[in-house]
C-alpha cells in the first residue's frame, strides 16, 4: 500500500475557508514495530484559480513514498531498468539507506508545496536541502505558507521558476547557490572562469503530476534538457499519471531529442543517454493496478 495516506482530517477540516482547505498526511516512515506514534503534517490546498495548488495530485503520494521508503534516491545505475521492470510499491523493500546521505533536490511544479515538505520530514537525519519551485505567485505565496508552517523553512527553499523562462537566469542561479552552496559537489562542472555552475550543485530534479500533453511537452522536456546537459551527473526522478496512451513516450522522445541535439554541440557528456520509463503498481482496495509510469534519467 501506499504509506503516504490521508490521515485523520478532523482538525484540518476545522480549518476550511471558502478560499482554503487543509489536509493532513502521515509523514513515510520504514516499517517499525517499536509502536511509535507516526508523524503527520497538513497541507493548505486553494479552492480556486490556475494553479497546481488546487490538491494534492495523484502521483505525489506515490513519488514521496518511492523516494522516502523505496530507494528511490539511490544511484540510478544501480536501478532495474531491464525491458518490462515494473515498480511494485507493495513489494519493493523498505529502506533506510537515505538517512545517511546528502541531498541537494530541485523540485520542478511544486504546487502546494506537499512533495518536499513530506521529503523533508522523511529525511531530516540525512543532510539533504530542498528548492521547491513553481511559476504562479499566488501558487508560490501558498507554498511558502506550508514550508513555514510545517517548520521547513532551513531545509526548503521556495523559489519562482517559469520553465518558459529556461532555467531562470541570474536570479534564479543566485538562489541555486544560496540554497546548496559549495557542498556534496564532487560532480560540479567549472566553468572557464572556474566559478562553479550553480546547476552543477544539484544532484537530484522531482516532479509529480508535471506533465498534461501538449501545454507542458516542449517547455518540461527543455528545461530537463537543459539542467541534464549543464549538470549530466543530476538524476531526474518525475513520477506521471497517464493521461493520454502517448502522453509520457512523447515527453521521453523529446528529452532525448533534445539532449541529442545539444550534445552535438556540447562536450559529448550526454552520449548515449537514455530516458527510463517504468510501470508503477500501486495497490486500490487491496487490488494491484497500473496508474503512473515513473520517468528517470
Amino acid at each position: 500500500d501506499v504509506c503516504c495516506v490521508i490521515a485523520e482530517q478532523t482538525t484540518a477540516a476545522m480549518k476550511n475557508t471558502n478560499a482554503f482547505t487543509w489536509e493532513t498526511y502521515d509523514v513515510p516512515e520504514a516499517k517499525s514495530s517499536d509502536g511509535a506514534e507516526t508523524e503527520t503534517f497538513e497541507i493548505r490546498t486553494m479552492i480556486a484559480g490556475r494553479t497546481g495548488a488546487r490538491k494534492t495530485w495523484a502521483a505525489a503520494p506515490v513519488l514521496l513514498d518511492y523516494l522516502s521508503l523505496k530507494d528511490g534516491l539511490k544511484d540510478i545505475n544501480q536501478k532495474n531498468f531491464d525491458d518490462g521492470a515494473l515498480l511494485d510499491m507493495a513489494l519493493e523493500d523498505d529502506s533506510d539507506e537515505h538517512k545517511h546521505a546528502s541531498y541537494n533536490i530541485l523540485e520542478l511544479g511544486g504546487g502546494s508545496g506537499f512533495l518536499s515538505v513530506g521529503l523533508a520530514k522523511s529525511l531530516r537525519s540525512s543532510n539533504a536541502k530542498i528548492m521547491c519551485t513553481d511559476s504562479d505567485k499566488h501558487t508560490i505565496k501558498n507554498m511558502r505558507y506550508n514550508v513555514i508552517e510545517n517548520n521547513e523553512s532551513k531545509t526548503i527553499a521556495v523559489q519562482k521558476l517559469d520553465w518558459s523562462d529556461g532555467l531562470g537566469g541570474d536570479k534564479f542561479a543566485s538562489a541555486l547557490e544560496r540554497t546548496f552552496q559549495v557542498k556534496n559537489t564532487s560532480h560540479v562542472v567549472e566553468e572557464q572562469n572556474n566559478s562553479v555552475d550553480p546547476v552543477s550543485l544539484l544532484t537530484h530534479v522531482i516532479g509529480s503530476d508535471v506533465h498534461f500533453g501538449c501545454q507542458t511537452l516542449q517547455p518540461l522536456s527543455s528545461i530537463i534538457a537543459a539542467i541534464k546537459h549543464r549538470n549530466p551527473f543530476v538524476q531526474v526522478i518525475i513520477m506521471l499519471k497517464e493521461r493520454s496512451e502517448n502522453g509520457v513516450f512523447d515527453l521521453v522522445a523529446e528529452i532525448e531529442k533534445k539532449l541529442q541535439e545539444g550534445d552535438n554541440d556540447g562536450d559529448g557528456q550526454c552520449n548515449n543517454f537514455t530516458v527510463h520509463v517504468r510501470d508503477v503498481i500501486i495497490e486500490s482496495g487491496g487490488v494491484p493496478e497500473l496508474k503512473m509510469k515513473l520517468v528517470e534519467c
